[in-house]
């Protein structure tokens, strides 16, 4: 399969009012001290520097999330942030939901664990339809309790397990 899919993301609205609101704030605390005349022009230049930075690196490492299946791998972009995943380093896929730092606007996942024990967690709008398409294109994972396997390198453990029931 070498044509590319783009995989729509999820957003949580709720996830993007939090953020939203959290760069509301630090504006709001922020812009009356840049206005404030008695403020010294170097400590303003300092505001300006915390500002731009918690703004700018805020969008400019979240926006776009853009996700692709590509002839050799994954493609996950995030701002600036571009990172390629061949599929053979994959060694799981499994739902999840988590509030972990990664390239989503959404805590409904897939982690993708990596050959070498690293991982990403990526929010596809339909988490179904991108495991069915991954398993497509990286015949070496199998249908697993969470997801998906590569059952040469992980081992799969039963359905209880895989639920966090404990024995």
């Amino acid at each position: 399969m070498d044509d590319a899919v783009r995989v729509p993301a999820r957003v949580d609205p709720w996830v993007v009012v939090v953020v939203t609101v959290a760069l509301v704030a630090v504006t709001a605390i922020l812009l009356p001290l840049f206005l404030d005349a008695q403020v010294a022009p170097l400590a303003k230049a300092g505001i300006a520097v915390m500002w731009i930075g918690a703004v700018g690196l805020t969008l400019g490492m979240s926006l776009p999330v853009r996700y692709r299946l590509e002839g050799p791998g994954f493609t996950v972009r995030a701002g600036l942030l571009t990172l390629r995943f061949a599929y053979r380093d994959i060694v799981r896929a499994d739902r999840v939901i988590s509030p972990l730092s990664a390239p989503a606007w959404s805590l409904v996942r897939v982690r993708l664990a990596l050959d070498g024990g690293g991982w990403i967690e990526v929010a596809p709008r339909d988490r179904e339809a991108f495991l069915r398409e991954l398993a497509a294109r990286a015949p070496h994972l199998r249908t697993a309790p969470r997801g998906l396997a590569d059952p040469e390198r992980v081992r799969v453990a039963p359905a209880a397990k895989a639920r966090g029931v404990r024995r």
